[in-house]
C-alpha cells in the first residue's frame, strides 16, 4: 500500500516539473510553489495549538510541501487522518 502511494506520490511530482517546464517560467513557477507550500505548512503548525491538527517538520513533509505546495500540504494532512 505504501508503494502504491509513493508510487502516485513520484507519479504527480514528474507531472508538475513537466508541466512548470513547458510554461517557460520554470524557476519563477517552482520557487513560487515552494515558498506557498512551506508557508501553508508553517499555517497548519502556527494553528495546531488552537485546532490540535499538526504536521511533523522531516524531509518528506517539507519535500511534499516544496515540491506541490498547498496541495501537499492537503494531502499530508488528508493521510495523517487516514492512517491515523
Amino acid at each position: 500500500m505504501i508503494y502504491l502511494i509513493a508510487f502516485f506520490g513520484v507519479i504527480c511530482a514528474v507531472i508538475s516539473l513537466v508541466s512548470m517546464k513547458k510554461s517557460g517560467h520554470f524557476i519563477k513557477y517552482i520557487f513560487l510553489t515552494a515558498v506557498q507550500g512551506l508557508a501553508a505548512l508553517l499555517a497548519v503548525n502556527a494553528s495546531g495549538m488552537m485546532t490540535g491538527v499538526t504536521l511533523s517538520l522531516n524531509a518528506l513533509t517539507l519535500g511534499t510541501s516544496a515540491v506541490f505546495g498547498t496541495a501537499g500540504v492537503v494531502m499530508n494532512l488528508l493521510v495523517k487522518i487516514i492512517l491515523a
